[in-house]
């Protein structure tokens, strides 16, 4: 067999699956930039998805009555198991009513409303994990939800923030954490928390870890990359690169991209800049793939199937891929944004663990991104709302 399907389905139909999904790859990164819509997926059933409700048929109204959804035991203290970047941008600490105001907000927005859906847009999150091991959970080491709008015919790459301050979940029991750590609890539970929080429904996911990027990087001949003079000093110094530390372009074989997509220390740009550079590198793959044959397609699909953990059933990606072919994913047009961004965010200094956070509106941060997938928003603000940041 091609692979082990989640649902077992005939070879044939593996066959047809790894042809069409072909396709897939030259439209939005959905298979070689983070390794997505298909590969090595294990027994079991496929993601049941939140179903939502229509983006039309409700408004969401912040600050308005609550409706708790989402069980918990009890609280319990922020997990202190990650180690903070050392190099990140310095912020004030937050004064404790401001931080029992925040979390007021955070848990009020995440039980107000229910996400929204629009027939016509799909919607993947792709999930980078830190972990060597593919079928262990751990911290979510970059998040993107790739999403498909085949009625405007576009592609939107929207990255999400690891380090933003919010109410998760772990073993029935809540408490306020980075993002990011949801993923202990699985991709399942870390998109049921993006959802609480943004608004949207997820279809699915795909999960790949840094260990497998270099096999697929390598399998297309490597990338071309242009670093600024403070990545290129810092990799000269810091990583021993043999590069012009004033700035070069330099091609980078598949160890030396991931060593390029991780930095965020020495002037690089902190998680922000981080987050660029691995969108720049799945719009490098994506460039690449679009001049290959199908004999190069299967090369590269094959060196990808070990390494991709995803909910999407073998009948689910036949499906996508039919579309894919019958509406022409491959020229709609691609476009990329970073969630929260300076207008609903700032930096803290949390008391209570003295580590970083990212400080989100939430609302606001929701708003604009049901705007960017779906050309509109179900989510009011008050004129005179008072901003969270």
């Amino acid at each position: 067999m091609l692979f082990d399907t989640r649902d077992r389905v005939s070879w044939w139909l593996q066959v047809i699956a790894v042809a069409l999904s072909i396709v897939i790859v030259l439209t939005g990164g959905l298979l070689l930039g983070w390794h997505s819509f298909f590969g090595q997926m294990t027994d079991g059933d496929g993601y049941d998805r939140n179903q939502g409700v229509d983006i039309d048929d409700t408004t969401i109204i912040d600050g308005g009555d609550t409706h708790p959804t989402i069980p918990v035991e009890e609280e319990e203290t922020p997990d202190i198991n990650f180690t903070p970047d050392p190099n990140q941008t310095q912020a004030p600490v937050i004064r404790p009513s401001a931080l029992n105001n925040l979390k007021s907000n955070i848990k009020n927005w995440m039980n107000n409303g229910e996400p929204v859906r629009d027939g016509n847009v799909i919607n993947i999150l792709l999930i980078g994990m830190d972990n060597t091991n593919l079928a262990q959970n751990s911290r979510a080491d970059a998040m993107c939800i790739l999403s498909i709008n085949k009625l405007t015919k576009t592609i939107n790459l929207v990255s999400l923030l690891r380090d933003q301050y919010s109410y998760i979940i772990l073993n029935n029991k809540g408490s306020y954490q980075k993002l990011h750590h949801q993923l202990y609890a699985g991709p399942e539970k870390l998109i049921q928390m993006i959802e609480r929080y943004y608004k949207v429904v997820i279809d699915n996911y795909a999960l790949v870890n840094f260990a497998s990027i270099p096999k697929v990087i390598d399998a297309i001949g490597g990338i071309t990359v242009t670093l600024t003079p403070a990545e290129a000093y810092y990799l000269k110094n810091t990583c021993k690169w043999n590069v012009n530390p004033k700035g070069d372009t330099v091609h980078i074989n598949g160890a030396h991209a991931v060593t390029y997509m991780r930095i965020r220390k020495g002037g690089t740009g902190d998680d922000n800049g981080r987050v660029e550079r691995q969108r720049k590198v799945l719009m490098m793959i994506l460039n690449r793939a679009k001049d290959y044959d199908m004999g190069k397609m299967i090369s590269v699909v094959n060196t990808m199937i070990p390494y991709v953990r995803t909910g999407l059933t073998s009948t689910d990606i036949l499906g996508y891929a039919t579309t894919a072919l019958a509406e022409g994913w491959l020229k709609y047009e691609i476009k990329q944004l970073t969630l929260p961004d300076g207008k609903c965010a700032k930096g803290f200094t949390n008391p209570e663990d003295g580590y970083w956070y990212w400080k989100v509106d939430f609302p606001v941060a929701a708003q604009k991104l049901q705007k960017a997938l779906y050309g509109k928003s179900n989510i009011q603000l008050a004129s005179n709302r008072t901003p969270w940041i």
